[in-house]
């Protein structure tokens, strides 16, 4: 079996497993190749399939071998059938209104995978994006804190330079303009990145730091 990366240009690997190698054989061995087509060259490959017992297996597409009867040749990729592209489909369109309903990231490549269970009763839900910086979720909750909004529940989590924080708040005796209120005072906030409200349309809510400039 082959495991060796395809590196192209002199001195690199394409069609390394080539004639030398394969008159090497014995006349039925079986040679697999799930790393790259260009590995193997396959003029060499073909000659000793035509003299022999031989196998080659691959799940790279080969125009000189492909209906050889010797020849194997597999799917490259699960993800290439209809059924994983309808279910990767499925999974990101979930992901993403799963995050614009709740907030929720999942299997982001830059932001840290971050679930709270849903709002409580009566409650209304924040995120902040911040600068991965010591205090900032104290400086967070003391903004709540002055405004009277009682924290019901949150998490925060990190990955490289930056925090994402969601936050649910009790609603009681407090009006949109309070949360409006609320939020820009966040967002102002050094270290903050950018903050949304979740509440009416999903996807609305959003208000950004631009430059010390406050951007809804």
């Amino acid at each position: 079996s082959i495991n060796i990366p395809y590196i192209k240009g002199e001195g690199g690997t394409h069609g390394i497993i080539g004639k030398d190698v394969i008159g090497s054989f014995k006349e039925d061995a079986v040679l697999l190749n799930f790393a790259r087509g260009e590995l193997v060259d396959s003029e060499a490959m073909k000659q000793f399939l035509d003299s022999g017992d031989g196998r080659y297996i691959s799940d790279f597409p080969d125009d000189l071998l492909w209906n050889h009867p010797n020849t194997v040749l597999l799917p490259h990729l699960g993800a290439s059938t209809a059924e994983a592209e309808d279910a990767a489909a499925s999974m990101a369109a979930s992901t993403i209104r799963s995050f614009l309903e709740t907030g929720t990231i999942r299997n982001s490549v830059n932001f840290p995978s971050t679930s709270l269970p849903n709002c409580p009763d009566n409650s209304i839900r924040f995120t902040v994006v911040t600068r991965n910086v010591p205090g900032m979720l104290a400086h967070i909750s003391e903004v709540f804190g002055h405004a009277q909004l009682n924290i019901l529940q949150q998490i925060n989590q990190s990955k490289g330079n930056v925090a994402y924080n969601v936050v649910d708040v009790d609603t009681s005796g407090h009006g949109v303009v309070d949360f409006k209120d609320v939020q820009e005072k966040i967002t102002m906030l050094d270290g903050v990145l950018s903050s949304r409200v979740i509440y009416g349309v999903p996807g609305t809510g959003y208000a950004k730091n631009l430059e010390g400039d406050y951007f809804v």
